[in-house]
């Protein structure tokens, strides 16, 4: 019978992390994803879930597109027939990368405008199953989702053109 000492678990176990943390740092060096939100969280504290609601942040080369449901206080109310929700389609905007190999996570940070508000826009990920996007508006208040990373499919990328 063939038994691994917690030695061999860990040396494992840290082989594993590091093979998911370079698939995601491929993914996001190809910038051709896609966040897909599971979760809302408002700055009141509130969790809404997203499951059920279709919503999508994709990188594309050098442009962004969001359409993501919003649960929050506007300031300034300039599109009243607007979907609500934060929509943008714009070309990226001082687009960062910040690699952290010691704890396996990445940080990307852009820029993003649409008629009516600017957004910051903030992606941390330490795998493709555990992302977040907090997004800072003009206008709003700001909130964070929490959800998936992966790479565009042919559907998606075809909308994002």
């Amino acid at each position: 019978m063939f038994s691994q000492t917690k030695a061999e678990k860990k040396a494992a176990k840290k082989e594993r992390e590091m093979q998911e943390f370079n698939i995601l740092k491929s993914l996001i060096d190809s910038k051709i994803y896609t966040f897909e939100a599971t979760w809302a969280l408002t700055q009141g504290g509130g969790r809404i879930n997203l499951m059920t609601n279709p919503n999508f942040m994709t990188i594309n080369n050098d442009d962004a597109k969001a359409e993501l449901p919003y649960f929050g206080v506007v300031q300034i109310m300039t599109n009243y027939g607007g979907s609500g929700g934060i929509t943008f389609e714009d070309p990226l905007t001082d687009y960062k990368v910040t690699y952290n190999e010691k704890k396996r996570n990445i940080l990307v940070t852009f820029k993003a405008n649409n008629k009516t508000e600017s957004f910051d826009v903030t992606l941390r990920a330490s795998g493709t199953e555990n992302a977040s996007v907090n997004i800072n508006s003009t206008n709003r208040n700001s909130i964070t989702y929490q959800g998936n990373l992966k790479l565009i499919d042919n559907n998606t990328q075809q909308n994002t053109n």
